[in-house]
């Protein structure tokens, strides 16, 4: 819970001022059995009317402000804590912007989204729960039992045996159900990943009819999820019948007692009345505190778990001068005997190498590329390719071995400034809900119309948006599901053209558009800055200047294709099996 006490810190004001009314409604919780045993001693049992009255009216007065400062307690309670609920979410969502790759290649999607939903929920409850009743609740035990020793001490006594029989049931609760409920929260995270893999492949299911292979995985996960939520219930619930036993067996000892000691005048009819509402109010406090004491043990489980989040790596610190900023002597990239190996649960994506296996990736990798020039990068599957990209714009650090663009080590580069001078267009394309403007845009904000119809142009992405009705304000469905390959892809390459940066980078991006259009596009883009361009195709680099080959990690062959196709043999083998 020590990460959750910062954003408790920023409202402690508003905090402090709900238990200064909890306290006053305890105070007056607290009076009304005092008042009651007046009533029946000196007004009920004398016949004194007038002074029924004049109690009776106190003790409504005191109802009225005891309800007054239960609802300015809400209201104080309910804000704090759903704000408290916004500040965490945006704080985490914030944070997992800045992870590092190597933490988001983990890929724990649904653990995450549990994490900034259920996690904080729970933890929301928690402190709405901590203000309003929490707090009260010991408040009340801890007045109720000295209300009692001032009425009674031998009855008193009774207290002295059920409250720490109470303590230590309470105890054992929280150590058995504290581990079901963090297993309970694990089960919701695998029950979460099916779903969200079932939503986000829902075509290749009904492509191939798995459905019911789905709804059968799927009732494995809901019903493990079912299975340890009963146990964690069952488990709590047990305990709450043998409170409650507990106290009404002190009830039943108080009432023994109690008849004895008013048979022989020793106590007032009104004293056992006002000791038995204090009992009942002990009563309360601790169903309270039993009720609550659940709600702390989930949040305590979800607090650990968004703890761990609010720990995990984060990417290098993104202040910093941009490469623009250091004034390089060009945009030249060079790569010096650069070795890599992924981090333990990373992958990288679009590649199939598994980081598990802790080999490396890329292996003494060199060559240098020329300042505005175009290199082609061609290699069989899982050679490394988008590997070697990914390490430019620093989404990986490499272990070995140096990487300078423009005669800088990037090394010296905060990360959010190099990637200002980089536009990257990945092998996955991703595009968001919203219009294709608003989706182009992402690559300069501030863009005009005209720029932004440029860049379409560029990516040949014009025409097809134009034949929209809405042109460039059409709407896009959640990860473009109403585009086609390669219209998303087009409209992924304006985007990056739009930004019109030193260093561009294209990810295999044009696997879904015809051999002329694509054409077209590098057309567009010779005249650009330095540009990476990996492609399964050797039609598209068989024109450039500067070509390089990887092989298992390796570099293969670089230089013109007439070079590489006298002296690379990946490269023969490729040209081949393409063109001949």
């Amino acid at each position: 819970m020590l990460h959750i006490l910062p954003y408790w810190r920023r409202y402690q004001k508003q905090i402090l001022t709900a238990l200064v009314f909890l306290g006053l409604g305890v105070v007056g919780d607290l009076l009304l059995p005092l008042i009651v045993s007046e009533i029946i001693n000196r007004g009920v049992l004398t016949g004194d009317a007038g002074l029924v009255l004049r109690l009776g009216g106190l003790m409504l007065l005191v109802t009225v402000l005891n309800a007054g400062c239960t609802v300015v307690r809400c209201v104080i309670s309910s804000k704090v804590s759903q704000q408290f609920g916004a500040d965490l979410r945006l704080d985490l969502f914030s944070r997992i912007n800045r992870f590092s790759f190597a933490t988001l290649s983990k890929g724990d999607t649904a653990g995450t989204i549990t994490r900034l939903t259920n996690d904080t929920a729970q933890l929301v409850t928690f402190t709405n729960s901590l203000m309003r009743v929490f707090v009260r609740a010991p408040a009340l035990l801890i007045g109720a039992f000295i209300m009692t020793i001032i009425l009674n001490p031998r009855l008193a006594v009774i207290l002295l045996v059920v409250v720490p029989v109470i303590a230590i049931l309470m105890y054992l609760g929280m150590k058995l159900g504290f581990p079901l409920f963090s297993k309970m929260q694990q089960a919701l995270d695998k029950n979460n990943a099916v779903i969200r893999e079932y939503l986000s492949g829902v075509r290749v299911v009904k492509a191939y009819t798995t459905f019911d292979q789905e709804v059968e995985r799927f009732g494995d996960t809901n019903t493990g999820l079912a299975a340890v939520s009963t146990t964690a219930q069952r488990t709590i619930g047990i305990f709450f019948p043998i409170v409650s036993f507990t106290v009404n067996m002190g009830l039943v000892l108080t009432l023994w007692f109690a008849r004895g000691w008013v048979e022989n005048s020793q106590m007032q009819v009104g004293e056992i009345v006002a000791f038995l509402n204090y009992m009942m109010q002990i009563s309360m406090a601790l169903g309270l505190i039993f009720a609550v004491y659940q709600m702390f043990i989930r949040a305590r489980a979800s607090a650990e778990r968004i703890g761990e989040m609010l720990e995990e790596e984060l990417g290098e610190d993104f202040e910093g001068e941009t490469l623009v900023a250091k004034k390089p002597n060009n945009f030249g990239i060079e790569f010096e005997n650069v070795v890599f190996k992924y981090p333990n649960g990373s992958t990288t994506s679009g590649a199939t190498n598994v980081s598990d296996q802790r080999e490396d990736v890329l292996k003494g990798v060199s060559f240098v590329l020329p300042a505005g020039e175009t290199l082609g990068i061609i290699g069989s599957t899982g050679a490394g390719k988008t590997t070697l990209v990914q390490l430019i714009p620093k989404f990986y650090a490499p272990d070995r071995g140096r990487i300078l663009v423009g005669g800088i080590d990037i090394a010296e580069i905060g990360e959010e400034a190099l990637r200002r001078d980089i536009a990257y267009v990945a092998q996955q394309n991703t595009l968001f809900q919203g219009t294709i403007a608003e989706n182009i845009r992402m690559g300069k904000p501030d863009a005009t119309q005209e720029e932004l119809e440029n860049a379409a142009k560029a990516a040949c992405a014009h025409e097809f948006i134009a034949a929209f009705p809405e042109g460039y304000e059409a709407v896009i469905g959640q990860k473009g599901v109403n585009l086609s390959g390669g219209q998303k892809q087009r409209v992924g390459i304006a985007r990056a053209l739009i930004r019109n940066a030193p260093i561009l980078i294209l990810d295999d991006c044009t696997s879904a558009v015809d051999v002329e259009t694509e054409a077209a596009i590098m057309e567009a883009i010779h005249d650009r800055p330095t540009c990476l361009l990996i492609t399964q195709r050797i039609s598209s680099v068989i024109n450039l200047k500067y070509v390089l080959v990887m092989d298992d990690g390796q570099v293969a062959g670089f230089g013109s294709p007439a070079r590489l196709m006298k002296e690379c043999k990946v490269y023969q083998e490729i040209y081949h099996s393409q063109l001949i």
